[in-house]
């Protein structure tokens, strides 16, 4: 998302609400922030859902982050994540994944 939020927690928050209002999604590791060096003070969420699909239980990574004019939501989703156990889950990982995503879109358009 491209645009002005005025208050980023609570977009960013609605957003990981949303991941976890999915079809069959459900909360199994609760979000946890980060705060990032090098992110301009810009927090990182990540949680964990799981979410049957054809009658298979699998797990999710989801982290986001809001600041003053962007926003996203980032699941990386292989083989590895949607077999392992939710509490496995390298949340420290995930939140750095989506850091390198962050850097990548907020490049400014040559």
């Amino acid at each position: 998302m491209y645009g002005r939020f005025k208050n980023t927690d609570l977009a960013r928050n609605n957003m990981m609400k949303g991941a976890a209002e999915g079809d069959g999604a459900k909360v199994a590791v609760a979000p946890k922030d980060f705060h990032p060096d090098g992110t301009g003070g810009a927090t990182v969420t990540c949680e964990v859902l799981t979410q049957t699909q054809s009658a298979t239980e699998v797990t999710l990574p989801v982290c986001g982050w809001t600041d003053e004019n962007t926003g996203a939501s980032v699941a990386e989703v292989t083989p590895e994540t949607v077999t392992q156990d939710p509490a496995d889950v390298d949340l420290d990982k995930a939140a750095a994944t989506t850091l390198k995503v962050r850097a990548e879109m907020r490049k400014a358009i040559e």
